[in-house]
């Protein structure tokens, strides 16, 4: 799933991750080939403790659905506190 940076930095927060993909994170990430492979590559470098809580898998999906999804639905880590 191709997508702009703008895009994702929006659906980060709307899942209540707060990662932002600035220019020089976004350069180093665009020569991978998936987002499952951008966000391991982000995580392992930015984020690391999150790896022992969230699967990147489990983090590829729920940002793709959110992606895809309509502005106000709610999915993702904090879908439950409606």
């Amino acid at each position: 799933m191709a997508t702009d940076r703008k895009s994702l930095n929006r659906a980060f927060w709307d899942l209540g991750l707060r990662f932002h993909w600035d220019e020089g994170i976004w350069t180093a990430l665009m020569g991978l080939p998936t987002l499952r492979a951008q966000l391991a590559y982000y995580l392992d470098r930015h984020q690391p403790h999150l790896l022992a809580v969230y699967d990147v898998d489990f983090l590829t999906r729920i940002v793709e659905e959110r992606l895809t999804s309509p502005v106000d639905a709610r999915v993702g880590l904090e879908a439950h506190r409606s």
